[in-house]
């Protein structure tokens, strides 16, 4: 499919002794529509270490988002503010258990583009907790 939008990527991470460490990239993506859910895919890059892997952030009607990652580094994400979630991530060194708890979700999109901002803490295998802030700009492209 052809990209239809150009997207504004900006996370942060810090845990509670450190300033934030914050990464920003734009790259192109898609955005479409399948009920209840709008979809915004993109190919990762060398700039995140994860190249070889297919993003998908999936942006439900109830307020839930879920990112999904495929290929070189396999994880499955749910977001929904209040909650705590265990997944596992797959690495090319071997799998993680990782707990997510989502302190803030917030979303506007439309076919003309839109946000998505989540505030969350993750912990790798029970180790030290990183904060997390995750920033996408959606910008349809003429």
């Amino acid at each position: 499919m052809e990209p239809n939008v150009l997207l504004t990527i900006e996370g942060q991470q810090w845990n509670n002794d450190e300033k934030p460490q914050a990464i920003r990239l734009m790259t192109e993506g898609r955005l479409y529509r399948k009920d209840p859910a709008w979809y915004v895919v993109y190919d990762e890059s060398e700039a995140t270490g994860m190249e070889g892997t297919k993003t998908t952030m999936k942006v439900g009607d109830d307020g839930t988002v879920s990112l999904i990652r495929t290929g070189s580094h396999g994880l499955r994400m749910s977001f929904s503010a209040g909650s705590r979630h265990i997944t596992r991530m797959e690495t090319p060194y071997g799998d993680l258990d990782v707990e997510i708890y989502t302190s803030v979700v917030q979303t506007q999109i439309s076919d003309t583009g839109g946000y998505i901002h989540l505030g969350y803490s993750i912990d790798f295998n029970n180790r030290e907790r990183m904060n997390t802030r995750l920033d996408v700009e959606i910008k349809k492209r003429n």
